[in-house]
């Protein structure tokens, strides 16, 4: 992993009217890193990693990728900047196949003929090869969440954003995802925004916990499981249970 950080923000703040969602946040990702973002409900890291997208325009503060200042640009420019986004609703083409989906997203990288080669290889990692010509929008939820993955990474981005990848999955789609990060994670920087916390502790290393719309605690995943002002926040008064 570099020192160098592919990813940071600098006081950035994201306010609601009176409300303040994201409260100064200075954070770093270092190239090659992978970063699980935790929380409870409302702690402000789902409003941050929708500043880190696009979907929203900080109220103040800055955004850096590679070292560019990328703040308010929509989520096509961040995408073509070379950032990889996999929102909580997947953003799929309905009307058509899952390799055309795949496919697609792999021509934006690569020249036709390997666009397909990547393109099958993708759907075979992200465990879809078998639906590969079924219709998208008849796919159930968490094959969908698979099928939008697999036109992620069909690009190569240097930088991948995850937003709750595990929801809806089953039990064997979830264990796939985890394989599937951990993989991504060798080659590129990665943010997991999630609630399962099965599925967080298969795949978190460094952890950067969010409270009231501010960075809370950062540090090893055991070091947070084990925090009791952690527990208290984010997993209320039952936080045991997950120790």
């Amino acid at each position: 992993m570099s020192d160098a950080h592919i990813l940071t923000t600098e006081n950035l703040v994201m306010q609601f009217g009176g409300v303040v969602a994201v409260d100064h946040v200075d954070f770093a990702l270092r190239e090659g890193e992978l970063r699980c973002l935790l929380g409870p409900n409302g702690a402000g890291k789902s409003t941050f990693f929708k500043c880190l997208t696009g979907q929203l325009t900080p109220t103040s503060g800055t955004v850096k990728f590679r070292g560019k200042d990328i703040t308010g640009w929509n989520t096509h420019d961040i995408v073509n900047e070379g950032v990889g986004i996999k929102t909580q609703v997947p953003n799929l083409f309905n009307g058509i196949s899952v390799y055309e989906n795949v496919r697609m997203a792999a021509r934006r990288k690569h020249l036709k003929p390997m666009a397909r080669d990547k393109a099958e290889e993708m759907m075979e990692k992200c465990g879809v090869a078998h639906l590969a010509r079924r219709e998208v929008g008849l796919l159930a939820h968490g094959q969908r969440q698979l099928v939008e993955l697999a036109m992620v990474l069909a690009e190569e981005p240097p930088l991948v954003l995850l937003d709750e990848p595990a929801a809806g999955m089953t039990g064997d789609e979830r264990d796939r995802l985890a394989d599937l990060v951990l993989e991504t994670a060798r080659k590129a920087a990665v943010i997991v925004v999630e609630h399962d916390m099965a599925f967080i502790r298969r795949i978190a290393r460094f952890t950067t916990v969010f409270n009231r719309g501010a960075i809370f605690r950062e540090a090893m995943i055991d070091e947070i499981m084990s925090d009791r002002a952690v527990q208290e926040i984010y997993l209320g008064k039952q936080a045991d249970v997950a120790a």
